[in-house]
């Protein structure tokens, strides 16, 4: 199988799974003999002796070194909602679940195990911290106490001397836990297999817990669901020794002391509302629907009126008239439950000031203030924010000194623009971008007297200026020199830039518009920005060359585009602040659907997601990111069939058990009488899970008749998928 990629793109692993690994020969001590056979018939053939060699084939047996170990899952000290998941531990040593032999009859039974402990199972160990007690082998093979098993394994022979006096950590387990909880002889060959990991970009996929990178692994899965809340231990266990108590009774000794070769613990959290495809489609199937606006409290009450304003996502706000009387107005910021109407602007195209952007609601007699407060908060940005302000602030100084370079540099060489940047100076242009540097803004169109009281000289009129600076050559010229002082201009009044500046009381301006577990689709209102926009180049405005050199600034400046987004306010957010989101959009003519850019993605709080796209997309997919390969069942109590047929891993879309059948719980136990069922029984057991679920695999099509569900192919069934689910928005917002 493959690890899941987006549309288009190839997979950056492949995965595949084998039974097992067995070894020629397991480990252990073997003698090579040498016999000599002499044909024919000389004296002295029956006096060749036999040659022979001892060795030993080692292997760990008591202890384990840290290196052996890849990865543990759930990590160590991890918390959170695990009640579907089988914990496992992934070793690097490819053959070490089948290099010692349990039972020399049957090579392909494991010597290893993965026990998980729950609080209060273990007496040496209450909490479930994943603590040992620390013993010689020798100690703990030749234990004189009868109420304890220890392992049967005998010192003199299966002990290589240097090994007897070395210390191991051990692991005291109740004989009635030992019985509930250790996996029967037909479990175990399908709690380990070996994942082989082909590395297609030379990549890594981060996660918590585990990278997944190329290379050969044995995995020893847990057979315990940590469905009660609390602590759990988990001990990766040798049962060497122990291959007669394997059946399911309860050992005759009150305790069974096992060799742990590595322990550690998590706290387990279950929760039904805490899995990501639950969240999900929670906030999906959300009554209030999937637009950013406030629903009346009862459908058909108020005003007819009113109710359209809300249904256009708009709010009442308090208002104050110039005459001082106190009203209410409506606003709305820039995210709109659909696509907003265009408002007419004043001539020149841009809001001078806060009161023209102000829209008179002549049918109810209220004004709706929306770009008002917008040009109003890109004033207030502009004055407040230290590096908006500074680069407004350098951006009007570079164009006055452009100006007054043009006005006083003389001609040196030859050079055909700046020639005739001087024939303008000469005709004129030089005396009215004197007087406009020097002319308060306010006075362009005011007929000046030629002197002021007290004989004062005054400026002459430049009402024309603007119509000349906006002329080709003098615009392209001005232009040209004030390349390098716009260029962060541009990028400190781009949309995005903004946006993500604005209070995120003016994006959404009431709480109850995105209450919580809710998800919220929205267009952004393209004039709301151009008016934030406009705010901001009102501010530093001193003279009538500023004013004019601002048009020209203007013109420069792309348009705001059509952007959309999404507003997530959800745990899902604090679980999976990593969540995957596909924009996407139909592609012209048929095809794979175009995934479109993320242009902006912030977490503004503990559960509050936004996200800005470039363009409206036809649907959008979330899904839950990718977090290396780890076991369990899905978060409704069941398994996701997937093919064991090429594509190998691809969904059948089909559930096991079938919908409107118990779930996993028949195949589980508890593993202490009157204890949560979490222990499952896969082949031993009277309704074992890889029977029947093979059965189910047969009949899609997927094994052969009387073909048995192999622990490489269990594996490939018990993977843990991504969560996906696709949004289709309504272009009228109303879903």
């Amino acid at each position: 199988m493959t690890q899941p990629a987006a549309a288009g793109e190839t997979p950056r692993f492949s995965v595949h799974f084998h039974d097992n690994h067995i070894p020629a020969a397991p480990a252990g001590l073997y003698t090579v003999t040498l016999d000599h056979t002499v044909a024919g018939t000389k004296v002295g053939t029956d006096n060749l002796p036999a040659a022979g060699q001892d060795f030993e084939i080692r292997s760990p047996q008591f202890t384990l070194d840290d290196s052996f170990v890849h990865a543990l899952h759930p990590a160590p000290a991890a918390s959170g909602a695990f009640e579907y998941v089988l914990p496992h531990i992934t070793l690097n040593r490819l053959i070490l679940p089948w290099e010692r032999a349990l039972d020399p009859a049957v090579p392909e039974l494991p010597w290893l195990a993965l026990l998980l402990f729950a609080e209060g199972e273990l007496p040496d160990d209450p909490k479930a911290q994943g603590h040992t007690r620390t013993r010689t082998v020798r100690d703990l093979l030749t234990t004189t106490s009868g109420d304890v098993l220890a392992p049967d394994i005998t010192l003199g022979e299966e002990v290589p001397p240097e090994l007897r006096d070395s210390t191991c950590a051990t692991v005291d387990v109740p004989s009635d836990v030992f019985a509930g909880l250790v996996p029967r002889r037909a479990d175990l060959p399908h709690l380990c297999h070996v994942r082989k990991v082909t590395d297609r970009h030379s990549a890594r996929v981060r996660r918590a817990g585990e990278e997944l990178e190329a290379g050969d692994y044995a995995v020893v899965v847990a057979n315990r669901f940590p469905r009660t809340a609390g602590r759990y231990a988990a001990h990766l266990v040798s049962l060497e020794g122990f291959a007669r108590h394997l059946d399911g009774t309860r050992p005759a000794q009150s305790v069974v002391r096992m060799v742990s070769l590595r322990a550690w613990s998590f706290e387990a959290m279950p929760d039904a509302k805490a899995h990501f495809a639950r969240l999900i489609r929670h906030m999906a199937d959300d009554p209030a629907g999937l637009g950013l606006r406030l629903r009346p409290r009862a459908a058909g009450t108020g005003p007819a009126a009113a109710t359209e304003r809300l249904d256009l996502g708009y709010v009442p706000v308090a208002h104050a008239l110039p005459s001082a009387e106190h009203t209410f107005a409506w606003y709305r910021g820039p995210f709109t439950p659909v696509v907003a109407q265009a408002v007419p602007v004043p001539d020149g195209g841009h809001f001078r000031h806060a009161d023209e952007a102000l829209v008179y609601l002549t049918d109810t007699g209220v004004f709706d203030v929306s770009y008002a407060a917008a040009f109003t908060l890109g004033r207030t940005l502009a004055l407040s924010d230290a590096t908006l302000a500074a680069t407004v602030s350098a951006f009007r100084a570079r164009a006055r000194r452009v100006a007054h370079r043009a006005l006083t540099r003389a001609r040196t060489t030859p050079h055909p623009a700046r020639d005739r940047f001087h024939e303008l100076i000469e005709d004129g242009l030089g005396a009215r971008l004197h007087a406009a540097a020097t002319t308060p803004a306010g006075t362009h169109g005011a007929p000046a007297p030629r002197r002021a009281v007290g004989g004062v000289p005054r400026p002459p009129a430049v009402t024309d200026l603007r119509d000349r600076l906006r002329s080709g050559v003098t615009r392209d010229l001005l232009l040209a020199a004030l390349k390098e002082p716009l260029a962060p201009l541009m990028s400190a009044l781009d949309q995005v830039t903004l946006l993500a500046a604005a209070p995120f009381g003016h994006l959404v301006p009431d709480a109850r518009m995105l209450p919580p577990e809710s998800l919220r689709f929205f267009h952004v209102d393209a004039q709301w920005c151009a008016a934030l926009r406009d705010g901001v180049l009102s501010t530093g405005i001193g003279t009538s060359l500023d004013a004019a050199v601002d048009e020209l600034a203007r013109g420069a400046l792309e348009p705001p585009r059509p952007l959309s987004g999404l507003l997530m306010r959800s745990a899902l957010v604090k679980g999976w602040p990593d969540v995957v989101i596909e924009p996407r959009r139909a592609a012209a003519g048929g095809g794979d659907p175009v995934l479109l850019d993320i242009v902006h993605r912030v977490i503004t709080g503990p559960d509050l997601l936004l996200c800005l796209v470039d363009g409206v997309p036809d649907q959008v997919v979330f899904r839950e990111p990718h977090e290396g390969i780890h076991f369990g069942v899905d978060e409704d109590d069941r398994i996701g069939l997937r093919r064991l047929t090429a594509p190998v891993g691809a969904s059948l879309e089909q559930p096991f058990p079938p919908e409107g059948e118990t779930g996993m719980s028949r195949f589980l136990r508890p593993a202490v009488e009157e204890g949560t069922p979490e222990v499952l029984a896969l082949g031993a057991g009277p309704d074992p899970l890889v029977p029947a679920l093979a059965a189910a695999l047969r009949a899609a099509g997927e094994l052969g008749p009387g073909e048995a569900l192999s622990p490489g192919a269990l594996a490939v069934e018990f993977v843990n998928s991504a969560q996906r689910i696709t949004f289709t928005p309504d272009p009228s917002g109303q879903q």
